[in-house]
């Protein structure tokens, strides 16, 4: 894996556009450093009109297109205290209703005002009087802002919108060119600047314009790669480290024991390991981890009454008659957005298909609603972050963890109780009103918290373990034209299991998940038939190799050849007891998703650097595909 980055946003902007100085403003308002590079949009002659909203924000996961798109987005992923939209009951909707508002006509008639040739200024004046006098109204009161004591989303739209209006030299927007300024465009001028809505928007620039950030303000990502031992821990889980390392093990030390700690690594001995659930145990490794985010679940139970019947009642409301449903789901969600993506002739394989899929799942399948796509991304990413895949142990990671899992239990228990409300008799067919119908007296301990975090816990992975593999599989067959060329086939004569085994055999190469931990509580012989038996003492952590198995000639033959024909069973998802719980949907869902980008014509990288695999932490977070 390629060292983490935090990846600043590149901002594509037009020079004369309010709706620009707009999102640089809202930017800057969150501490978020950018690139920015003026452009002409295409076709366009500058000097003959303006495309108001012509800006596109490269954030490294998504293209986000008009300041709207760009404030909507950063504000899902911003801290409570940095929110551009007031949280308290109805502040929201009447904030949102201004600042649309000020979006949809006032900033159109500034900039036509301002800019145009031949749109009616008498027009375009009477569009600026009406927006502010509403503001007046606001302001009448003697409040500071327009929602109140706080700094909002309207009054960044009003102000920056609107400057143009003032044709003043002291504030850093958009101004026409002299000779088009005319004597009635000053005397209007001159009246809105002595006007108090005029006065606000002076004040709002002077007291409240923040400088451009400098430092980056981590809104959900992790701050991975920074110090020595990120640096350090990322080269040395890279596959091509991994690879060639454990090809010694297997030949020479099959059976690694370092003091309290042992290492497997041929394909037999770590199923051996896996499915002696009884000697070599999870919850010293996930439990208190779990449980600190929001209590027991199974991948964090040991073999037990407990387990047995929580597990049960996952079986029970995820079903595997559910799994066609689910392909025709992913199927028709992965075609939009490939078909939304044409345009461009490019897709983000990973924020513009592989997490937004499996998000929009729980929506439909789990039946839990978040805020939005891009919230429900950041909860999905901290929590499992946290309890799978932070090796470092940053206390940064935990603490995003607990922020993201404060707002999830929030927002389920919320649907919990709203569910419960409308009675059993209008429960939705999805897992979640399943769940809810088992609360009976055969099911005493399935109470609401019951539910919430064996429900939390189940959609946790559902999102970034199907995205990271995605990514990985396209990443590993675009290196191999003549595989990539066979899977491509395989896509467009829609034989998905082929796609499957294709996809499968390329992620062997850079497993997602490439060891797993258990704990040997009782002293246990491993591989005791074989020459290499050895006994693992008590008390060792028991790393199991999935990659090393994967690469074992005893039972992957010419393990360094790709071959999408093969008939093995392979470990992504594990193996035993505490295998990956939502193995069998992953077995439906990634397929369908690499086939719809494989079915695109002329697939390829994009150009430069976005066409590389760009990690936030542990996690793929950007790979632009390009195709015809």
């Amino acid at each position: 894996m390629a060292e983490a980055t935090i990846y600043h946003p590149r901002f594509f902007s037009t020079d004369a556009s309010s709706y620009c100085e707009l999102a640089r403003w809202a930017l800057d308002a969150w501490g978020i450093p950018y690139a920015e590079e003026i452009e002409v949009p295409r076709g366009i002659k500058q000097e003959e009109t303006r495309v108001p909203d012509d800006l596109t924000v490269d954030t490294g996961e998504a293209c986000l297109h008009g300041a709207r798109t760009v404030m909507e987005y950063y504000e899902a992923r911003s801290p409570l205290r940095q929110k551009l939209y007031p949280a308290e009951a109805g502040g929201c909707e009447k904030a949102t209703e201004l600042f649309n508002n000020f979006y949809n006509a006032l900033g159109i008639a500034v900039s036509g005002w301002a800019f145009s040739r031949n749109s009616g200024a008498t027009t375009h004046q009477r569009v600026i009087e009406a927006g502010f006098a509403e503001v007046e109204s606001y302001l009448a009161d003697g409040r500071p802002f327009l929602m109140g004591t706080k700094l909002t989303a309207p009054d960044l739209a009003f102000a920056a919108l609107a400057a143009p209006a003032l044709l003043s030299s002291e504030l850093p927007v958009p101004m026409p060119p002299q000779d088009r300024i005319t004597p009635a465009m000053q005397a209007a001028a001159q009246n809105w600047r002595t006007r108090p809505a005029g006065e606000f928007i002076l004040r709002l620039y002077k007291e409240h314009r923040p400088q451009r950030a400098n430092d980056l303000l981590a809104l959900g990502r992790h701050a991975s790669g920074r110090t020595f031992k990120d640096k350090l821990l990322n080269f040395l889980i890279q596959p091509s480290i991994l690879r060639p390392v454990f090809a010694i093990l297997r030949r020479w030390f099959p059976i690694l024991r370092l003091g309290k700690t042992a290492i497997i690594s041929r394909y037999n001995d770590v199923i051996e390991v896996l499915k002696r659930d009884g000697d070599f145990s999870i919850s010293q490794i996930n439990a208190s981890k779990i449980d600190k985010i929001d209590g027991p679940f199974i991948l964090g139970m040991d073999a037990g009454p407990q387990y047995d019947r929580e597990q049960a009642a996952l079986m029970q409301v995820i079903r595997r008659d559910d799994l066609e449903g689910i392909r025709a789901f992913v199927r028709n969600e992965a075609a939009g957005l490939i078909d939304a993506a044409r345009p461009q002739s490019r897709i983000d394989v990973v924020n513009g298909l592989a997490r937004v899929v499996p998000v929009r799942l729980i929506t439909s399948y789990f039946g839990i609603l978040g805020p939005d796509d891009p919230t429900m991304m950041r909860w999905m990413r901290d929590i499992f972050h946290y309890i799978f895949a932070n090796l470092t142990g940053a206390d940064s990671v935990l603490q995003d963890a607990l922020n993201s899992a404060a707002e999830m239990h929030q927002s389920m228990d919320a649907q919990i109780a709203r569910r419960k409300s409308l009675g059993k008799q209008e429960h939705t067919d999805d897992v979640l009103g399943r769940l809810l119908s088992l609360q009976d007296s055969a099911h005493p301990w399935l109470d609401d918290n019951a539910v919430r975090r064996n429900l939390g816990g189940v959609i946790v992975g559902a999102v970034d373990t199907t995205s990271k593999f995605v990514a990985l599989a396209l990443n590993e067959l675009l290196r191999r034209p003549a595989a990539l060329a066979e899977a491509q086939a395989a896509a467009r004569a829609e034989d998905i299991e082929a796609v499957r085994a294709y996809t499968w055999e390329a992620v062997r190469f850079n497993p997602h998940h490439p060891l797993q931990v258990r704990y040997c509580g009782r002293e246990a012989r491993i591989a005791a038939r074989e020459k290499r038996a050895k006994t693992i003492p008590a008390g060792t952590a028991t790393f199991v190799s999935t990659i090393s198995a994967m690469f074992d000639p005893e039972v992957f033959t010419h393990p360094g050849k790709f071959d999408g024909q093969r008939k093995v069973e392979y470990l992504h998802f594990g193996y035993g007891m505490h295998a990956c719980f939502g193995r069998a949907i992953n077995g439906v869902q990634i397929p369908e998703l690499v086939a719809a980008l494989l079915r695109l014509p002329g697939l390829r990288r994009a150009p430069g650097a976005a066409g590389q695999i760009l990690y936030d932490g542990p996690f793929p977070n950007r790979l632009v595909l390009a195709f015809d």
